[in-house]
């Protein structure tokens, strides 16, 4: 991977692909102005976006979409409430792992479809994770749901956990 720093064009790109994923002003949000990217030596292509906290996101491949780092997602978090979130129920003494349940799940954002990349928070706000959601959100919250409701891609660590907690 080749880092150097992202020229204009660039960075109005990017910041393009997350208003169209997240919605506006998503792309303000996650891309810095002094954002550096991680260029694939093959392709050329951008695959990779830092900002001076470390990776915020990766590009896939095969649809030039990005997934979301824990870093990208508490800068997403200042996206007005329920947006890109979802609350699920934790009781501190349980072990959480990568695969969420439906009955888990306790709130989320409406306007979510399955396959989009979701923030993951615990009821008080604190950050989880960054995850995939795998059913659409009416499914998710139906009365009698029972399958995998959330993918868990990456764990937030407790010291960043608490510097996500949502007001």
């Amino acid at each position: 991977m080749i880092l150097r720093p992202a020229t204009r064009e660039e960075i109005d790109r990017l910041r393009g692909i997350a208003d169209y994923q997240f919605g506006y002003p998503a792309g303000d949000l996650l891309i810095p102005e002094d954002a550096v990217v991680g260029v694939s030596p093959g392709t050329r292509r951008i695959r990779e976006v830092y900002g001076e906290e470390g990776l915020l996101a990766v590009i896939r491949a095969h649809d030039y979409l990005f997934s979301l780092s824990v870093n990208g997602a508490l800068r997403l978090l200042k996206l007005p409430e329920p947006r890109l979130r979802a609350w699920i129920a934790t009781n501190g003494a349980e072990e959480l792992r990568k695969s969420i349940p439906c009955w888990m799940v306790k709130r989320l954002d409406p306007e979510l479809l399955a396959g989009d990349e979701v923030i993951v928070l615990n009821e008080n706000g604190l950050l989880i994770g960054v995850g995939r959601l795998r059913l659409a959100p009416e499914e998710i919250l139906e009365e009698g749901c029972w399958g995998e409701a959330i993918r868990i891609r990456k764990f937030a660590e407790q010291s960043t956990a608490s510097r996500g907690e949502v007001q």
